[in-house]
């Protein structure tokens, strides 16, 4: 199935960029780059396309940046006036005029047919006459109806079946998001009508929203009833002619800081500080009750209330545009693995570094390796994410135009896939040494919420892959440097890029060897780098360019990321 695709996306772009890929060069990509630069393509043809959708009545508003509770639930609109039928009714349904019952007869008289109400509220049955349904709910008229039948026919059983209901129209005025006239069906409440006028405007009421019948207020309904207690009363269901008014809203006041559900809530007349206490579900458990303050705008000044005793916050009188602000206590948390005698999950505070979180985790065993130390941040992570992205991308891109000798290199394809899968890490360059840090207290890292930290075993190992005979590791000699380690696994081969050798040391520091000669491994230049450890020696694929920079940039992050995941891996596998 994904041959089709491919050659039908293919077929698809040759239009505009026949005279730059061939067929034969697209399969001989990768799999996964292949892909990627068919979609590429696909995404320019599909830029100069028009774009069909089917129609809808529905709507999504224009992005709001309000914090006003309430506000998520209609956050879509209907797009037109016309009818919206969506029959979800139930027993106590009211019946009126255009509303149509299905009868069905089953017994000796095997018989279905349907009646609508008219205007004057009744429906016709054959053989038994004129009935007053309207007014009544659809409980109350199937139990006439079949009282009726049941007494006219013996030994017939009837069922009786809503099958088409009434469209009202009604007027929504007054503070909502768009007004006007709505036809909606019979079964509406006040909710589904404002939900379908796009809910309520910037300044209009959530908690007094009129429904007017004949010029007289029969019911007032507050939004809170239902958003904060789940009551399920909607109010009565809308008739033809009925009015929603939504009006004005009178104390607005905001919640920030440290509690459940922070945002913009409306009060009536008689709330209190503590009624929006409550509406934002109470306190958050890192709040600062010592640190509790009222700001208040008066003109274009604004002043502080600064509430000593929380207790009495019910005394103090609610004024509109008022904000209630607590101070959360900043609480980090750290994961420490790996060869420490205590590793878990810490609680840190705001100076907390490197050198005292080791010494609670009770410091490091004895098989500790903390030169391989490695400090994991969320922070790094997102960026190095980011960096890959781009660079994934624009060589992709790139590729599509073979624009340099580098883009019509056989290898580069495989060089993107090795980025593509290589797993990123938010390694950050740390001392972990404790006898340096307490000698040099600047090298000490501060601690950001979230961080990993992996302390490995130490490793006797030095790990070699890439384009040698042999791939894996080497036990470590001291005294040894990079041409015995590749000697050990046999030598380069042909395909490898001598002239560019990088080794990743357990620190997460990056080296590039240059000119390492495949016909002899005794040359000097082997001794630039030292060799640790658990040291990574890494040869990469030769790729001809005119810019080696432009491939060491591609390189650099598949081999800093492996040699992290090997560190790593030799702690879980440990553990």
């Amino acid at each position: 199935m994904k041959k089709i695709f491919l050659s039908t996306l293919f077929l698809l772009s040759t239009t505009s960029y026949s005279q730059e890929l061939d067929e034969a060069y697209l399969k001989s990509l990768p799999e996964g780059v292949r892909v990627d630069v068919l979609d590429k393509i696909a995404d320019k043809e599909k830029k100069a396309s028009p774009v069909y959708r089917r129609p809808s009545s529905m709507t999504k508003k224009p992005v709001s940046n309000s914090n006003r509770f309430g506000a998520q639930i209609f956050n879509m609109m209907q797009s037109s006036f016309m009818p919206i039928n969506e029959p979800n009714f139930d027993s106590s349904y009211m019946l009126d005029f255009g509303d149509t019952l299905e009868i069905q007869l089953i017994g000796q008289k095997n018989l279905t047919y349907e009646v609508s109400i008219k205007r004057d509220g009744s429906i016709n049955i054959s053989e038994i006459g004129k009935l007053s349904v309207a007014g009544l709910s659809l409980e109350s008229a199937s139990s006439l109806i079949k009282n009726k039948i049941s007494n006219a026919y013996i030994g017939i059983e009837a069922f009786i079946t809503l099958v088409n209901i009434r469209d009202i129209q009604v007027l929504i005025t007054g503070n909502a998001y768009n007004p006007g006239i709505y036809t909606l069906n019979g079964n509406s409440n006040l909710l589904h009508a404002l939900s379908m006028a796009g809910g309520i405007n910037e300044i209009g009421s959530y908690r007094k929203i009129d429904l007017i019948r004949n010029d007289v207020v029969i019911n007032s309904i507050d939004l809170y009833d239902i958003f904060i207690d789940g009551k399920s009363g909607f109010g009565d269901r809308l008739r033809s002619g009925d009015t929603i008014l939504v009006r004005p809203s009178i104390k607005m006041v905001t919640l920030s800081g440290a509690f459940k559900r922070p945002g913009l809530y409306e009060l009536k007349e008689d709330n209190n500080f503590n009624d929006l206490i409550n509406y934002g579900l109470g306190f958050s458990d890192n709040a600062d009750l010592s640190s509790v303050r009222i700001e208040r705008l008066s003109e274009e000044l604004t002043s502080y209330v600064n509430i000593v005793d929380i207790k009495k916050i019910d005394t103090i009188e609610v004024q509109s545009s008022d904000q209630l602000n607590v101070r959360a206590f900043e609480r980090r948390s750290v994961r420490i693995t790996g060869a420490v005698n205590r590793p878990g999950k810490y609680s840190i505070s705001s100076d907390e570094t490197l050198s005292t979180l080791i010494k609670k985790a009770e410091g490091y065993k004895d098989n500790a390796y903390p030169f391989g130390g490695i400090l994991n941040n969320n922070k790094s992570l997102k960026l190095n994410e980011i960096a890959r992205e781009k660079l994934y991308t624009s060589f992709v891109q790139k590729l599509i135009t073979k624009g340099d000798q580098l883009f019509r290199s056989e290898s580069l394809p495989f060089i993107l896939e090795e980025l593509k899968k290589s797993e990123i890490t938010g390694r950050v360059m740390a001392e972990f040494d404790l006898d340096i840090l307490e000698a040099n207290p600047s090298l000490d890292t501060t601690l950001d919420n979230g961080d990993q930290i992996i302390i490995p075993i130490k490793s006797e190992q030095v790990y070699i892959f890439g384009e040698t005979n042999q791939t894996g590791a080497v036990r470590y000699e001291p005294s040894k440097d990079i041409n015995y380690y590749i000697a050990a696994v046999g030598g380069l081969l042909e395909s490898s890029d001598s002239k560019n050798i990088y080794v990743v040391h357990p620190n997460g520091e990056l080296n590039k060897l240059n000119n390492i000669s495949r016909l002899s491994l005794l040359n000097d230049r082997g001794n630039d780098i030292l060799i640790y450890p658990g040291s990574v020696i890494y040869v990469p694929r030769e790729v001809k360019s005119r810019d080696p920079s432009l491939i060491a940039s591609i390189w650099a992050p598949i081999i800093s990321s492996s040699a992290t995941s090997i560190a790593a891996l030799s702690v879980l596998n440990k553990q």
